[in-house]
């Protein structure tokens, strides 16, 4: 009797999963079903960038791209080839940002801080520079900017974004350590700034200084808009041509210190209201991450699942805009509003939420992820494709991909996504980086690779559309002279 009782519970418990997997489908199993690859393709990336080299930007339809090779900037194009820069003796380099066609790229080079220590009043001796096919390079350094970040160039190639320092007067004879601090914290020290028809230099002290360097685009690819955060986490989309901001929120909330009750703002995201974006956002029992339910899915979530609590919009982190900026990929930190008040209530005791979402500047956002371990990556240029970081692996939204089973978008791996449209790459494999074009089409990813490989491709180039030409040169091609000047130190 107690065997049979056993053969029961096992079968039964057999059943309950057949059951779950036809009526909760779960974004971590993904449905996709392969396709034959009739077009686009995916290629070894190995014989072209060698063992020192990645790519940092892909043009849209694969037209162009760079990074770096053996430690040198690089920029490719279908119209010119390979172009290979030489940085000066001693310095290392790469490109960050390539136009449509090829023609412009931002990119810096830098030196070993360790043997050549930065001069007075710089953290790196990292000049960034502006290359043009034809063109010298023209680097930052000649508008009196030094230790150069780039955040974002145009698709015309036409406007560039960049933060750097202004380049101190020469070390005072009396000059120590806290000095040269002292100076680094001086905030007219900093400066955001534009490049625009290619040459016009422009301080944006004026329109926007954003409170902290971030390390991913800021600037929408029409080149007309930026955001910018502030002090009190709030988020701007500034319009350079004007200096009009529009403030980002989540829901019609604002971020809680930056909301001005008196004036009407929300601050708070409740339970049961349909304008709250994360009013359908909800787990099953047992799963740690949330997804869109339909309306018969809404009675099975369970309890902790984040439709049932009321939130407070503590943070905007990882913030990128679309072509226009119309949509924006943000990570938003929240915070739970405790049912019952405290007597001494503090955003420091809730309990909080990251979660990954597109924004709408028609107020139609969309969470698209959540967990502890999120990072946005970046947003095609239409604002329907996500590539984002979550727990150390490669993953993509794509508002136009429902699959079978399923009535809604769900994100899924880079790597099942591309076998989706028949691009295969190993199953025990997970993608670790990746870089996408601004049309969402095409991919160079790294593998995460262990011991011996069968599949050759450690770093690959990917595309899901079209048949356009694969890329190709000759590794050991000469490299040409950067035709400007040294970058000044």
């Amino acid at each position: 009797m107690k065997r049979l009782l056993h053969c029961h519970q096992y079968y039964f418990c057999i059943f309950l999963l057949f059951i779950s997997s036809l009526f909760f489908p779960y974004p971590d199993t993904i449905y996709a079903v392969p396709s034959d690859p009739s077009e686009g393709f995916i290629m070894d990336m190995a014989p072209l960038l060698g063992s020192n080299g990645r790519v940092k930007a892909i043009a849209p339809g694969c037209r162009a791209m760079t990074g770096f090779l053996d430690g040198a900037p690089f920029v490719w194009s279908r119209d010119f080839g390979l172009v290979r820069l030489a940085p000066p003796p001693k310095y290392f380099g790469m490109g960050d940002f390539v136009s449509d066609d090829g023609r412009s790229m931002l990119g810096f080079v830098s030196i070993n801080d360790a043997s050549h220590p930065a001069p007075y009043g710089q953290t790196w001796a990292r000049p960034g520079f502006i290359w043009r096919y034809g063109e010298p390079l023209q680097y930052m350094s000649g508008h009196g900017i030094v230790d150069v970040e780039w955040y974002g160039l145009s698709a015309d190639g036409d406007t560039a974004l960049g933060y750097g320092k202004k380049k101190p007067p020469s070390v005072p004879t009396a000059a120590k350590g806290k000095a040269v601090e002292h100076l680094e914290l001086t905030p007219h020290h900093n400066r955001w700034f534009s490049i625009r028809n290619k040459k016009l230099f422009r301080v944006l002290d004026k329109i926007a200084r954003p409170d902290a360097s971030p390390y991913y685009r800021l600037l929408s690819r029409d080149g007309k808009k930026l955001l910018q955060k502030q002090h009190d986490n709030s988020v701007q989309v500034v319009d350079l041509q004007t200096g009009k901001l529009r403030p980002l929120t989540f829901g019609g909330v604002l971020p809680h210190a930056s909301a001005d009750l008196a004036k009407g703002e929300k601050c708070i995201l409740q339970a049961g209201d349909p304008q709250n974006p994360l009013f359908r956002w909800g787990r099953w029992p047992g799963f740690r991450r949330s997804r869109l339910l339909s309306d018969s899915e809404l009675k099975r979530a369970a309890p902790d699942s984040p439709l049932h609590a009321d939130w407070i919009l503590d943070d905007f982190f990882c913030s990128i805009p679309s072509f226009d900026a119309r949509f924006t990929l943000c990570a938003l930190y929240l915070k739970k509003v405790p049912k019952k008040p405290a007597r001494r209530p503090s955003l420091l005791d809730a309990t909080s939420l990251t979660v990954l979402v597109r924004l709408d500047a028609k107020g139609n956002d969309i969470p698209i992820d959540d967990g502890p371990a999120l990072m946005g990556l970046d947003i095609s240029d239409d604002g329907k494709t996500i590539l984002y970081e979550m727990d150390a692996e490669i993953w993509i939204w794509n508002e136009g991909l429902a699959l079978p089973h399923d009535s809604v978008p769900r994100p899924m791996p880079l790597a099942r996504y591309l076998e989706h449209f028949g691009l295969s790459l190993p199953s025990e494999r997970t993608i670790k980086s990746a870089v996408m074009s601004p049309d969402g089409q095409c991919f160079f990813g790294e593998l995460a690779l262990f011991g011996d490989e069968q599949f050759p491709c450690k770093q690959f180039l990917a595309c899901i559309k079209g048949n356009p030409p694969r890329p190709h040169w000759d590794l050991n091609s000469k490299k040409i002279s950067n035709r400007g000047g040294q970058p000044v130190r």
